[in-house]
């Protein structure tokens, strides 16, 4: 492997991006990866010998303002320019054959779509894992909910200065109490302006709009394979990304050649081998989990970088975990069209209230109107407890959820022990009739399944700000009293519930400190504003239909 250190690309505005190239023994030029990072080029080290030992050149680039490079890093704003540029400068170089390729995971994968928006010309595909799409909904906010564990976490650590600062002589646990951004900086001992700038912006307006992948995917001309794990908090950005390419693509080609591949995996053990990549939370997936994700992505590369098909015509576009069953299947598309929507309806005496209450789940919806109700105090908050949610919180993935059963401010709804293995494939929602006597709160529920054993495993996560019920830009509040409808997007999952096993669905307020809690008022977050106690209610019955959806498959193949 030959290495070329510390090339400066020139951006449009005159800034050096300090970027490293790694190319292959031998006579060039060669096809090309572009790996651009804010997490320093260097620990990429490794991943450019499995590169050039397979025959491609490797350029990676520190992020505009970090590390080596130039300028000031401001998260997400610079990455459709600086993308392109890099795309341009590297196609210019005599050891690339004008075939380029884009990889890489999380902010690795987020600035991917960014630089393909500009349809250059020697880019042939795309390869992003674990990374979002629409911040406002899938990373700074989950929903409207302002995702207090992802900003503040991610922010100090990798916005807040050119290096990595010292980070040891605080705990996230005593920040995530702090009352605003500057009392954080005090503690800290630096300031995160990114912090600040993303609490202000609090609903849809045009600085989310600006980084939406979701609007430039429609100008990808390119094919894409999209990697996640159902127990990452942003694998909704790879679903997302798949479909809206498949659909809108600039391209024939870009429509006809998108991948999906989801394991049952985390955000930070999606590309590992061995027993980390069997295991997450409290579930062993069996060795069927260890999938080199790596392998599947330089089959997908090959294909469309080399014009060398290694097995990579004769796969499905769609490769899933099947959760539960623990084997891997393959899918013509997805969602998948063979499945069918199965309601389970709300259904209590009104008492719904702790793992001890009388919440059912139940295929007929009842007759009459019947409500469950408790105080949601943002002082006293629901603690994060498993399901898909951002690597540096505790207790990650599908874990038991019994610690949490005895709190008043949670519903608990549970159907009937199952007479044959029901499978559920595809994206779960979550239809409520909810009030308040506040003018706005948050919503968070959990699917979940209760095994023989009694343990109560979280599969998937959903939440909403009511504000934004309607509309992301236009947030409408909440009249006091008053039956408003309400939809959770409950995540997309592949598990199959055993015979004997129970659906259950919990219903709260809060989620901390994923989610900061809701002030129950108009006020952004870490305002002035005294929060209050709120009176959350849902309604279920005939004339309030409150229903968990999910998608049903009769049949599945394996891969």
């Amino acid at each position: 492997m030959q290495t070329l250190l510390c090339r400066k690309v020139p951006a449009e505005d005159g800034v050096s991006l300090a970027t490293d190239v790694y190319l292959p023994d031998g006579q060039g030029p060669f096809p090309t990866v572009i790996v651009r990072t804010p997490y320093h080029r260097v620990g990429l080290q490794e991943t450019a010998h499995e590169f050039t030992r397979r025959g491609y050149a490797l350029v990676a680039q520190d992020c505009r303002g970090k590390y080596d490079s130039d300028g000031v890093f401001t998260p997400l704003i610079d990455e459709v320019r600086d993308g392109q540029t890099t795309l341009d400068w590297t196609a210019n170089q005599r050891w690339c054959n004008g075939r380029i390729g884009l990889w890489g995971r999380s902010y690795l994968g987020i600035v991917q779509v960014p630089a393909a928006s500009g349809g250059h010309e020697a880019l042939r595909c795309i390869a992003p894992s674990v990374a979002p799409g629409s911040f406002f909904r899938d990373w700074i906010r989950y929903d409207g909910c302002f995702a207090l564990g992802n900003s503040i976490r991610w922010s100090l650590t990798h916005a807040s200065c050119r290096n990595q600062p010292p980070m040891g002589h605080f705990s996230w646990d005593e920040v995530n109490q702090l009352s605003n951004p500057e009392e954080i900086a005090d503690r800290v001992g630096f300031e995160t302006p990114a912090l600040s700038e993303w609490a202000a912006h609090d609903c849809y307006d045009d600085y989310w709009q600006s980084t939406d992948q979701c609007l430039m995917h429609p100008q990808i001309k390119v094919p894409g394979f999209h990697a996640g794990g159902w127990f990452d908090h942003l694998t909704r950005g790879q679903f997302e990304a798949y479909q809206n390419i498949r659909d809108n693509g600039a391209t024939e080609l870009a429509q006809g050649e998108q991948r999906l591949l989801i394991g049952p995996w985390g955000h930070r053990n999606v590309g590992n081998m061995g027993p980390d990549h069997c295991r997450y939370g409290d579930w062993d997936f069996s060795t069927e989990a260890d999938l080199p994700v790596l392998r599947h992505e330089f089959q997908f590369l090959d294909f469309h970088l080399k014009e060398i098909d290694n097995g990579y015509t004769g796969q499905a576009p769609v490769k899933i975990f099947l959760m539960g069953e623990n084997r891997w299947i393959s899918l013509q598309d997805w969602p998948p069209p063979e499945a069918v929507s199965q309601s389970w309806y709300l259904k209590s005496g009104g008492s719904a209230n702790m793992g001890t209450g009388d919440g059912v789940l139940t295929p007929e919806c009842s007759e009459g109107s019947v409500t469950d109700s408790y105080a949601y105090d943002p002082g006293e908050p629901v603690p994060t407890h498993g399901g898909p949610i951002y690597w540096g919180l505790e207790h990650l993935g599908p874990v038991d959820q019994r610690p949490l059963l005895d709190r008043s401010d949670l519903l608990f709804y549970r159907s009937q022990k199952l007479d044959a293995p029901l499978a559920v494939v595809g994206e779960v929602t979550l239809d409520l009739r909810i009030s308040s006597d506040a003018v706005d709160t948050d919503f968070v529920a959990k699917l979940c399944v209760e095994d023989l054993s009694g343990a109560v495993t979280c599969l998937t996560i959903g939440s909403l700000r009511c504000r934004y019920r309607e509309n992301w830009a236009a947030p409408q509040p909440l009249v006091p009293g008053d039956v408003a409808r309400i939809r959770l997007q409950m995540g997309q999952t592949a598990y199959m519930f055993p015979a004997g096993s129970r659906i259950c669905l919990l219903i709260t307020s809060s989620d901390f400190p994923r989610i900061f809690p809701h002030p129950n008022t108009l006020a952004p977050p870490w305002s002035n504003t005294e929060p209050i106690i709120a009176r959350n209610s849902v309604h279920h019955g005939k004339e309030h239909p409150s229903c968990l959806n999910l998608p049903v498959i009769e049949q599945l193949d394996s891969a």
